[in-house]
C-alpha cells in the first residue's frame, strides 16, 4: 500500500470499519450508507509476539557488570595479557555468533 499525498481524499470517507484479528468482530467508527465500501485493517497475531519480546529486551542490561568487574581487576592488577589472536578470534566469533555472551 502506498500512501500518497498528493492524491486527494474520496469525499465519502465518513465510514471506516476495524476488524480484530483475535476477535474477528468489526467496529464502525462513524455510521454511514450500508452500500458504500469500508476500508478494514486487520493486525496480525504476532503483534504480541513482538510486544512481548520488546518488553524483554528492556530489562536486558547494555552493560554486562560482572563481566566489566573481572576485567578491571585484571587490568588493575597487571594480569590482563591477551595476544592479538585472542582478539581477532573473539571479534570473528561474535559477528559469526551475535547471540554469544562469551
Amino acid at each position: 500500500m502506498r500512501i500518497d499525498p498528493q492524491n486527494p481524499v474520496p469525499a465519502n470517507t465518513s465510514t471506516s470499519r476495524i476488524t480484530d484479528a483475535q476477535s474477528g468482530t468489526a467496529r464502525s467508527s462513524s455510521l454511514g450508507a450500508a452500500s458504500e465500501p469500508n476500508d478494514t485493517v486487520q493486525l496480525s497475531s504476532g503483534q504480541a509476539t513482538v510486544r512481548q519480546l520488546v518488553s524483554q529486551l528492556a530489562q536486558v542490561p547494555d552493560i554486562r557488570t560482572q563481566q566489566v568487574s573481572a576485567l578491571q581487576a585484571e587490568i588493575q592488577s597487571g594480569k590482563f595479557n591477551r595476544s592479538n589472536d585472542q582478539v581477532a578470534g573473539a571479534i570473528t566469533a561474535q559477528l559469526l555468533v551475535p547471540n554469544s555472551t562469551g
